[in-house]
């Protein structure tokens, strides 16, 4: 009879152990789970959010703010590395943009308009991959210009990301900004880069 008991405890002892790994398991793969989750979020907010914000307004401190310390930010053949570097590329003063190539109005007609505002529409996210602290994804952009005579998609492409999380956050480590129109155009060198349309 004994011997029965302890071997009943023995069974019941063994139960219980194995119960509680199997919560402590679910429970972490349920925070695991929810971790992912909030930094999907996190990282959407970003792209979706801060840095549309930030770019559509000219705030070159919180545009350069979404990248970590040494991100790069790639247009075209044209890499700049840095918080304050990419700050100060777009701060600077830029030469105005030359007005877009085709003929001269007709005497008498309405010249051609300027741009009034511009949002940029960010959509097609793709998560390519996800660890705790590295991401891999990408996006396609748009510019959508308005003018009095009404709005226009004034140009498009996408972005190839690589993000870390830096004290918390997600940030860019590495953001490139395909644009077809302009890698289609012959190159030349501007007198001060022009900020991201993008």
């Amino acid at each position: 009879m004994k011997i029965e008991l302890k071997a009943s405890r023995i069974r019941v002892a063994a139960v219980l152990a194995a119960a509680v790994t199997l919560s402590a398991c679910a429970s972490t793969g349920m925070e695991q789970r929810l971790q992912k989750l909030e930094d999907r979020a996190a990282i959407e907010q970003l792209i979706f959010g801060e840095y549309p914000r930030a770019l559509d307004g000219r705030d070159w401190k919180a545009y350069a703010a979404t990248f970590a310390r040494e991100g790069v930010l790639v247009q075209g053949t044209q890499e700049t590395k840095g918080l304050a570097a990419i700050e100060e590329q777009f701060s600077r003063p830029r030469t105005p943009r030359a007005p877009p190539a085709g003929p001269a109005p007709a005497a008498g007609a309405a010249p051609r308009e300027a741009s009034v505002a511009s949002k940029h529409v960010i959509s097609n996210f793709k998560m390519i991959s996800l660890t705790p602290d590295r991401a891999e994804t990408t996006a396609y952009w748009e510019t959508v210009s308005t003018r009095s005579s009404g709005t226009v998609i004034a140009g498009a492409g996408h972005y190839n990301d690589t993000l870390i999380k830096e004290g918390g956050q997600w940030k860019f480590l590495r953001r490139e900004i395909v644009n077809p129109s302009r890698s289609a155009a012959p190159a030349t060198a501007p007198a001060a880069p022009a900020p991201p349309t993008r």
